[in-house]
């Protein structure tokens, strides 16, 4: 009887399990690897957002101006470490090079054409992984301080539509009627038609990883030592032995460019720190909320109420900024003065690319070496339809959808 190929998915957040769950539907032998438990990192302390509408990515026409503001302000939206730009030059260039109104049209329609097939992705897992208690279609809103920031943001509202996003705009009196508890401290806001959230993101990740081992798949929690690829497999080092598959998937977030180094490829993944504040609070609202002023989230999880998200380019190594997390409570509790204390706070770690578009594709070293990272804030939306376009490929097959722009080779 013929053996199934053997496919070894090296990191455990939701790019890794989705692929795990889609290999062994098309009769992979799957080990899933990874020295955390599953789903327990970045996959865990997001905005719970399924955010088909994130195709503006944040490299922007506007950065040029703004970058003095982002290196003074470390508690902004959007902030830049200067130690860490000027160890990170070659990235830095990168970054402002795809700022211009080209790069960014171009960016925006690659994010677009793979964010339209994300939430039918999870609906292929969750026809048979039952998450729906986990699930609410409460559409995202967001609010704009003042009708500046409001006329600020058409750019980035034209290009969201042009991307097929649709969005309704509402008035201060709209939106109250809806979110009572919220504060009328906003000037207007938008609804993002047909979003949808998690209430319990870990919930969700352990839900399809359950079924995955359920159903033959294996997990080990180890670090990986070496990658070493081979003629017509690869191998793979942890707990001190060499362990050969067939193939290889690599998506490890903002760690992957640390696994590609090993075998001779490098990448210039950067990190976008993300932070979140949980606070002791039920039923307050019933959507995710998000703030312009300060670039976060305010979503009600089954366990408390979360402010989630912002941008800190700074890392790995820099210790969490305590700055970052007061600035989220304090705006936080400006928009729900009714929020209780705070239960606990979080820093993860989301991978970037100069570009802020995800590395999709066979590595030019192995093509049975197949990557799938850099998602930067957009991983947990994008994870069904990585783990699809990276079984296709694993079945030597095309993808039905155009992922040149996403290739390992486009930084060469």
């Amino acid at each position: 009887m013929q053996t199934k190929p053997q496919v070894a998915v090296v990191g455990a957040g939701i790019i890794g399990i989705c692929s795990a769950f889609f290999l062994q539907k098309s009769g992979f032998k799957v080990t899933l690897i990874d020295k955390n438990e599953p789903g327990s990192m970045t996959s865990s302390g997001h905005a719970c957002t399924f955010a088909d509408y994130a195709c503006v990515p944040i490299n922007s026409t506007n950065l040029f101006k703004d970058i003095p503001s982002m290196l003074m302000r470390s508690d902004g939206p959007l902030s830049i470490d200067f130690f860490y730009m000027i160890k990170n030059l070659d990235w830095a260039l990168k970054f402002l090079r795809n700022s211009s109104r080209n790069n960014v049209n171009k960016i925006s329609e690659s994010l677009g054409s793979i964010l339209k097939s994300a939430s039918i992705s999870y609906d292929e897992i969750f026809s048979e992984v039952d998450v729906s208690q986990y699930i609410k279609n409460e559409e995202a809103i967001y609010l704009y301080k003042n009708e500046l920031a409001y006329l600020k943001a058409k750019k980035a509202n034209e290009i969201r539509k042009k991307n097929g996003v649709k969005i309704k705009i509402l008035s201060q009196n709209d939106i109250l009627n809806m979110e009572p508890n919220l504060a009328p401290v906003f000037h207007n806001g938008q609804l993002f038609v047909g979003s949808r959230h998690t209430t319990n993101p870990s919930a969700v990740s352990k839900k399809i990883f359950d079924s995955f081992i359920n159903n033959g798949g294996m997990f080990v929690r180890k670090k990986i030592e070496n990658i070493i690829p081979r003629e017509t497999s690869v191998s793979l080092n942890y707990n001190n032995n060499h362990h050969v598959f067939d193939k290889v998937v690599l998506c490890a977030g903002s760690w992957s460019n640390i696994l590609t180094k090993k075998f001779g490829e490098s990448f210039p993944l950067g990190t976008e720190r993300g932070y979140h504040v949980m606070f002791d609070n039920i039923d307050l609202i019933s959507r995710p909320i998000g703030w312009s002023h300060s670039g976060f989230y305010l979503v009600q999880l089954q366990d408390g109420l979360r402010a989630a998200g912002t941008v800190e380019i700074a890392g790995l190594e820099k210790p969490a900024n305590i700055k970052r997390t007061k600035m989220i409570e304090a705006q936080a509790r400006k928009i729900l003065p009714q929020l209780k204390e705070v239960q606990s706070t979080w820093l993860g770690f989301r991978p970037t690319l100069p570009d802020s578009m995800p590395i999709i594709g066979e590595s030019q070293i192995n093509k049975n070496i197949i990557y799938g990272f850099g998602h930067q804030h957009i991983g947990w939306t994008l994870g069904a339809v990585t783990g699809k376009i990276i079984n296709t490929l694993c079945c030597n097959r095309k993808p039905n959808i155009n992922i040149e722009s996403f290739s390992p080779t486009r930084f060469n």
